[in-house]
């Protein structure tokens, strides 16, 4: 029903001879394909032409009717069926004060005719023409699959879909469209309709383009959407937003330390994100970047809330380099254990000596960096230094049993405590034990000694044995050893280490020539 059909409640019989009412009826003669042939012109401030999409708020639902008027704008006013904006059980989709979008499929002096899509009910060949024309979306419904692509029903005319225009993205199984009516483009109409080729990927990339050109006018304000994680690669996620993807890399997840996609989303996951950045590639597309972690609360603002110098923490092991591993000991927060700072008893050249990714681990907080969003741990530290209480429990001439860890050529090294070994010269074992020494001191024996030495500041213990009455000239000769070692390393690296600039070795260069 038109425009001229609404029954007001306040109908003044008096327009019956209304001479608008003539112009109306002439409009109603006339066919779809000559109301499109009318003069098209701006209404108002509006750009008002045949196939133009346009935007405008429900004013009027009639209750008595199938008329819904559209206000475009304070003095344009268009008219459309209300089976537009009803779903298939009869439901309306949208009601007064909703703004939707339409097409102006006619315009006169009198009436503006809008529709969310051409109906099939009142299409005619002409119709069709004028949709293709005009690159109006058409309904239809896909009936069948055959090689290469789709059969779809437009008004009772067979047209043909390829399969790659059926989606703007990859069709991987066909038989998902079957049944369903969808909106398309024509694309071409040959032998009186005989031959229809209908396009939907092009219409909903013309859909996705507008949408895509909405987001950037927004861009100077925060835009957050709904996605669905439509693919997933090793360092990101594609992100379908309505029509149209967008890409989040892994380092936008979360806070979370994110080794690959699939660790944290899944396909089909429903996402919340924010949109970082819209880019043109070089082949014209767009680009558009995304992030959950940028609506996220940074954790690192809140650290020294949650975390103090001193204090010990349980953490998870994340990843183990050479240098040490990282702990989690917060969500988003990991902290870095140096190998230097992982036990007091033995030097660790790799972490993977003591820890594995995913051990629970209690550590103690060192630093934090909250700028340089940096947290130093210690494993070690948990215990108390062995070598503070060193002075007291192993004073020198104190006797001790400990356990032999390694013996070597200068000496045996001798596990006092945890954290805290000594070594007995190869001279006092030999002296003590004659040639039989390596039977007494090889590990795991234990070894009663004598602390004769204690160098807090080096964290050295230097042991003897009971049966040794007299060791002053061994320690003497350990010392010398130690010291002619020490002088030998220092010269080798002297040796090697490039000596003065350039001048100077030319200079000695030269001087060696004559």
């Amino acid at each position: 029903m038109r425009y001229q059909d609404i029954q007001w409640e306040d109908d003044d019989s008096s327009l019956t001879d209304d001479p608008r009412k003539k112009a109306r009826k002439e409009v109603d003669e006339l066919s779809f394909a000559e109301l499109l042939q009318e003069e098209n012109k701006n209404v108002g401030d509006l750009d008002i032409r045949v196939g133009k999409q346009v935007s405008g708020v429900i004013s009027v639902i009639s209750n008595t009717s199938d008329t819904v008027l559209v206000e475009l704008d304070a003095q344009t006013t268009g008219v459309m069926d209300k089976n537009q904006i009803l779903t298939e059980e009869g439901e309306l989709k949208y009601h007064v004060g909703d703004t939707i979008k339409a097409y102006v499929v006619a315009y006169t002096v009198d009436e503006l005719q809008l529709s969310m899509r051409i109906s099939q009910s009142k299409m005619a060949l002409d119709d069709l023409y004028t949709a293709k024309n005009n690159q109006l979306p058409v309904k239809g419904k896909v009936t069948g699959e055959n090689k290469g692509g789709f059969d779809v029903s437009l008004m009772g005319k067979r047209a043909f879909c390829p399969v790659s225009q059926m989606d703007s993205k990859f069709v991987a199984n066909k038989a998902e469209f079957i049944g369903r009516e969808l909106t398309f483009l024509i694309e071409k109409i040959e032998e009186g309709g005989r031959n229809i080729l209908v396009s939907r990927a092009k219409l909903l990339r013309k859909e996705a383009e507008a949408k895509i050109q909405e987001l950037e006018a927004r861009m100077e304000q925060e835009v957050i959407l709904d996605g669905v994680v439509s693919e997933l690669r090793d360092y990101g996620a594609f992100i379908d937003l309505g029509g149209f993807d967008g890409f989040m890399h892994v380092s936008e997840m979360s806070y979370t330390r994110v080794q690959r996609a699939s660790e944290f989303l899944q396909k089909g996951d429903k996402v919340r994100v924010k949109v970082l950045k819209i880019e043109t590639s070089p082949d014209g597309k767009k680009r558009i970047g995304l992030s959950m972690k940028a609506i996220q609360d940074d954790p690192w603002s809140t650290v020294n809330e949650s975390l103090a110098v001193g204090q010990s923490y349980a953490g998870k092991v994340k990843r183990l380099e050479t240098f040490g591993a990282f702990v989690e000991v917060l969500p988003g927060i990991e902290g870095l254990i140096h190998v230097s700072e992982m036990s007091w008893e033995r030097r660790i050249h790799h972490p993977n000596e003591l820890l594995k990714v995913g051990d629970t681990v209690q550590v103690r907080v060192l630093d934090i960096q909250t700028g340089a969003q940096k947290l130093s741990l210690s494993l070690k530290n948990i215990d108390q230094d062995p070598w503070q209480k060193a002075g007291e429990t192993f004073a020198e001439g104190t006797v001790v049993t400990g356990v032999v860890e390694n013996l070597k050529g200068f000496g045996a090294f001798v596990k006092l405590a945890p954290g805290l070994v000594g070594l007995v010269p190869i001279e006092i074992l030999k002296k003590a034990y004659g040639e039989s020494y390596k039977k007494k001191a090889s590990p795991p024996l234990e070894l009663t000694v004598v602390v004769r030495e204690l160098n807090l500041s080096e964290r050295k213990v230097l042991l003897s044995l009971p049966e040794v009455k007299d060791d002053s000239e061994d320690i003497q000769a350990y010392h010398e050893y130690m010291q002619s070692q020490t002088e030998k390393t220092q010269k080798q690296k002297t040796a090697a280490a490039p000596r003065g600039n350039f001048g100077d070795i030319l200079a000695a260069s030269l001087a060696k020539g004559k």
